[in-house]
């Protein structure tokens, strides 16, 4: 009885200390969350894939989506507020990469939705992984902001 009480008390000491670490980490940087798609049936064509990005730190000034391989984007891209307000962006789109110049920086502590409209995929159950970049108000350079995973099925 003493080594599952001992065992159960480490555990719960070693699970409490990963969670707050894990929170006070994901409390500093932008990142990308809730990747979906509408429908989600894999044989739809021109469905809309989506994820939010929760801005922190610095202001945004702009994204860069790299695209599935057999991924194409027919009817552009709008990027909202939570309220549903359309932002301001100039919006380029090829094969391979999507990028989105805002035109007025996104402030720290705001979370945005990109809807990518029209997608169009060879039709199979696939989790499609767009890796999103950023670009903060100030650099030069884009930081990885991280994986928007959308999963479509049969």
């Amino acid at each position: 009885m003493k080594k599952l009480i001992f065992s159960a008390t480490i555990a719960l000491l070693f699970a409490s200390s990963t969670s707050s670490v894990r929170s006070e980490t994901n409390a500093k940087f932008t990142h990308v969350f809730d990747g979906i798609a509408y429908p989600q049936n894999a044989t739809f064509q021109r469905s809309e894939h989506q994820f939010e990005v929760h801005v922190q730190g610095e202001a945004l000034s702009e994204l860069s989506i790299d695209l599935p391989e057999e991924v194409s984007i027919n009817q552009g891209i709008e990027v909202t507020d939570r309220s549903g307000k359309k932002i301001a962006a100039t919006v380029s789109n090829n094969d391979k990469k999507a990028t989105i110049v805002f035109f007025q920086p996104i402030a720290p502590e705001t979370t945005i939705t990109v809807s990518m409209r029209g997608v169009n995929t060879p039709g199979y159950d696939q989790v499609w992984q767009y890796r999103v970049f950023g670009k903060k108000v100030g650099m030069n350079e884009q930081i990885a902001l991280g994986v928007a995973e959308v999963w479509t099925y049969r």
